[in-house]
């Protein structure tokens, strides 16, 4: 009875100290956190002669943990946030401060870059941000996207003041729950144990009274006592830990994995294709506008179109001006769908599937700079399905759209289809065309030469991959000797012939499918006259 009597006493010490430690924990985090579930840490005074201030892109990112930035300035703050691709863009390698870390005394940091200073507050491309003269903030989820937090004196003097509060939801509350069941433990702990100390010890068992003379088989020295308390307190301490429902490690939050979040940026979104083409449209109305007649000017293109798009445009108001023509209705793109590839640095690019009139056509987009607008290199109306996405991954090589680039080169070539790519219909018609005029009786033959335009691109979709590939195609007509063939008007003014030798060239643009299995597809191709190019056959 006297054993059953130690285990129980045993038993209710353990009780009473485990409702004290969770009544003690409950009731440190709960006055630390306060009822809006945050706590914040030290302010730091940082950057006495007015340098920009940068947090580490994967500072504070945690799974379920909102962030607050708290800063202020002598003459006013700016606060910004953006993804970290876009601010190391942006900043370059001018100077500035680095935020390393953050602890409950205040922050680390490092001096980085060695440039001249940015000016975050006149950029426009921040996903959130905020100025204001006294102390501002501006909150964060840290689980929900990659994104750095830039912070600026606005006259350029500091220090700038900084403070981050973490807010975990239902910590608060969580806080007291445990603080209560501790409570409890505790008080019913103390409780029995007082009450059976008044209740006192039973009469000894024939058992006690022969154990009383059998004299203990080893003495029990002091330090050992010792180690027993230390490993009394550490398994008390996890068995609170346990009764709390949670392992030590969960007492922290879980970081993020998200090193390829933070260090790379998808170019494009669906989300954004709105704001994309609305800009786009815009610049593109402005320059169709002012290459009409009778000013036919040519510099606003270069605000909306790069490469064979720009070479096209240039060709077109050349051609106006010849003929006096040039008459250009302003298209209005709605967009479909992005085909995005993930990039660690600018420039980017991205494939944007959009509706024009009854038309769907895929463009190329790049961007050089994170403060640079989108610009179309080319791209075709489509007349098959367009595949589905998928999730944004990094990119495949230009070398897997080689063999189908090849298929439809040879084609456009010799009018020959194989079983490396099934042909669209525009290629066929084209090259019917072609044929069609190099059959006439005032010719005597005609060659078709197909050369690469520096165009391809390749972006991995749900199942298998999404190419754009130009190519520089020039047509040769040779007249017959005995002839005078020439270029009848309006052609002669822009397209080159001698000797009864005429010549056009074109830069076709094709929108190739390539699927995990099966045979590759072009799903469109356009066609746009370009001036031909010297010492082209």
């Amino acid at each position: 009875m006297r054993v059953l009597g130690v285990v129980v006493r045993s038993v209710l010490a353990l009780l009473t100290l485990v409702g004290l430690l969770l009544a003690a924990a409950g009731a440190l985090v709960a006055g630390v956190v306060g009822s809006d579930d945050t706590v914040f840490n030290r302010p730091s005074a940082l950057g006495a002669d007015g340098r920009p201030i940068l947090t580490a892109p994967d500072l504070l990112a945690y799974d379920g943990v909102t962030v607050t930035l708290r800063a202020s300035a002598p003459g006013g703050v700016f606060i910004g946030t953006a993804h970290p691709v876009d601010v190391a863009d942006f900043v370059g390698d001018s100077s500035r401060i680095r935020l390393t870390d953050v602890t409950r005394t205040g922050v680390g940091s490092e001096d980085a870059g060695a440039g001249e200073s940015v000016d975050p507050a006149r950029a426009d491309f921040w996903t959130a941000s905020m100025t204001g003269s006294s102390t501002e903030e501006l909150t964060l989820d840290r689980g929900a996207s990659a994104a750095q937090w830039v912070i600026a004196p606005l006259t350029g003097a500091g220090p700038t003041t900084v403070s981050f509060g973490v807010t975990v939801p239902g910590l608060y509350v969580a806080a007291l729950v445990v603080f209560g069941v501790g409570t409890v433990l505790l008080l019913a702990g103390v409780e029995l144990l007082l009450r059976r100390r008044r209740r006192g010890p039973g009469p000894p068992t024939a058992a006690d009274r022969i154990a009383a003379y059998v004299p203990p088989s080893t003495p029990t020295p002091g330090p050992s006592r010792g180690r027993h308390a230390a490993l009394s307190v550490v398994l008390t301490l996890s068995l609170a830990v346990s009764l709390a429902g949670c392992a030590p490690d969960d007492l922290l939050p879980t970081r993020r994995q998200s090193s390829e979040l933070a260090t790379t940026k998808v170019a494009l979104t669906r989300a954004d294709l709105p704001a994309l083409l609305e800009s786009y449209d815009a610049r593109l109305r402005a320059a169709i506008k002012a290459a009409r007649p009778p000013r036919y000017a040519t510099t606003k293109w270069r605000l909306a179109d790069r490469g064979p798009a720009l070479e096209s445009d240039l060709f077109g108001t050349r051609v106006g001006r010849l003929t006096k023509l040039g008459r250009r209705t302003p298209p209005t793109h709605d967009g479909v769908e992005a085909f995005s590839a993930r990039f660690d640095s600018y420039p980017m690019w991205s494939l944007a599937a959009s509706r024009v009139g009854r038309d769907t056509r895929v463009d190329l987009f790049t961007k050089a700079a994170v403060e640079a607008p989108w610009l179309r290199q080319g791209g075709s109306v489509v007349s098959r399905d367009l595949p589905r996405p998928g999730t944004p991954r990094s990119l495949p090589g230009n070398n897997d759209a080689a063999a189908a680039t090849a298929a439809w080169r040879d084609f456009l070539r010799t009018g020959e289809e194989d079983d490396r790519l099934e042909v669209d219909r525009d290629s066929r018609a084209w090259r019917d065309n072609v044929a069609d005029l190099g059959s006439r009786a005032m010719f005597r033959g005609y060659d078709v030469t197909v050369r690469p335009d520096g165009l391809s691109r390749v972006v991995r979709v749900a199942d298998g991959s999404l190419a754009i590939v130009a190519l520089r195609v020039t047509t040769r007509l040779d007249g017959r000797p005995d002839l005078r063939v020439v270029w009848a008007p309006p052609y002669g003014k822009y397209r080159p012939g001698k000797d009864g030798v005429l010549s056009f060239a074109d830069v076709a643009v094709g929108i190739i499918h390539l699927p995990s299995k099966g045979t590759p597809t072009l799903l469109g191709s356009t066609f746009s006259e370009v001036a031909v190019r010297p010492g082209a056959p």
